[in-house]
Order: structure tokens, then sequence, then C-alpha cells
């Protein structure tokens, strides 16, 4: 609907905001900043390239790990064979694009979907894609937003999940593919005590959120069911 500034999921009748939604509210987009830092680019067309290439590389590894027939352009698979050279390594496919529609007591609901979920000498771990462009690296002091992202997947997956996983969540992995001589992945990986801390972070901000749109989902919710008995 005009004027709002999140996206719904719906499941078994219910609505819930996205998690990327959250994030963005808590971590705005500040493009000025970028247009500062690199002046002289097209940043439009960064941006639609961006999305092109990432929309594209997801679908790429979602079809080989379901060992689908699918055929990437060219010039994208220097990012996808890094990115599958290295999750090749997993001792095995859990699960691939795995849907979440999740609720919190006390404070509300929450949903998105996971890129993958693997099996790594015993530990199952939960793994995101990103792609970055030609001389752009990643620093794990700069993935706030990301971690965050993960570890609330890792929270809802593991209770949603428990009983077709061989254990929880113990690890997140971010695999920044930036198709470089030398290493052309740098995987973020957030486990034990740090992955525990970042999931308190992820359910303080969920709060925070619903303190300011509560009322909104729930006048959504309203609505949908008003849509359905219509």
């Amino acid at each position: 609907p005009k004027g709002r500034k999140f996206g719904l999921y719906e499941s078994g009748g219910r609505v819930a905001p996205n998690v990327t939604s959250i994030l963005g509210w808590k971590f705005p987009f500040d493009k000025s900043k970028w247009v500062k830092s690199e002046p002289d680019i097209d940043h439009d067309a960064v941006t639609r390239e961006s999305a092109k290439r990432g929309t594209a590389v997801h679908l790429a590894m979602e079809k080989w790990l379901q060992s689908q027939e699918h055929t990437p352009i060219e010039d994208h698979l220097q990012w996808i064979n890094p990115l599958q050279r290295l999750v090749s390594r997993a001792s095995k496919t859990l699960a691939v694009e795995i849907p979440l529609h999740y609720s919190i007591s006390g404070i509300g609901s929450y949903a998105g979907s996971s890129d993958g979920l693997m099996l790594v000498n015993g530990d199952v771990v939960l793994i995101d894609y990103k792609t970055k462009r030609h001389g752009k690296y990643v620093s794990p002091r700069f993935c706030e937003q990301q971690r965050l992202q993960l570890a609330a997947y890792s929270l809802a997956i593991s209770h949603l999940y428990e009983d077709q996983l061989p254990s929880p969540v113990t690890r997140t992995s971010l695999l920044f593919a930036h198709p470089e001589d030398g290493k052309p992945v740098t995987v973020v990986s957030t486990q034990g005590n740090l992955l525990l801390e970042y999931q308190q972070k992820w359910l303080k901000l969920l709060d925070e959120w619903y303190e300011v749109h509560g009322a909104e989902v729930s006048l959504e919710q309203k609505e949908f069911e008003s849509g359905i008995s219509c």
C-alpha cells in the first residue's frame, strides 16, 4: 500500500514484515555519502548492474545446489565459479532457499528467505551470497547489518525446522564474491557466543521496530483478513 515503508510476507493467514525492511529502517542507505566517495561513476547504472548480478548469481547457485539445468551468462561466471568451489567443500547441502515466517512471543513476527543451509564438519552453517564489483572488498567490521540479517534467519530456522535438522544453526557465513586474483571470496563467519550476541541484538532491534510500526502491522493484518472475507 502507498506510504508503507516495509515489505510484508504472508503465511497461514498471518502477515509479517521482512527482515530486510526492518534492517533498512535501522541502517538507512545514504546515497549522498556514496556519491561523495565515488563522484565519477554512474551510481544508478552501478545499482542496476549490482541488482542484476546479484539476482543472476543467486539463481545460478540455487539451480546448481539442486542439480538443475541452468546456463548463466558468461560474464557472471567470475562470481559464480569461486562460490561454487567454496560451497562444494561442505559435507552436505541441507536446504536451499529456506523460507521463514517466525513469531517472537511478546514482540512480533518477521519473515524472509535464506540462501542455503549446509553441514560443514558436523556444524549446521547458514550461508548467504553477496557480490562485490571489481576493486571492492569487504571488512568484517563493516558487516553489522548483514550479520544481524543472518542472526535473524538463524534464530528462526533453528526453531522452525528443529525436527528436520541435526542441530540448531551453529554458524552463519557471509560469502562475499569479488572476482580478483588470489582471493575471490571473502568469508565473514559468526559463531558461538558472537552468534548468540547478534541474535540478542536482533531481538532488541525487532522490539524497537515494533514499537514504531506495530500499529501499522496490525492494520495490515486487518486489511488482509478483510480482503479474504470479501
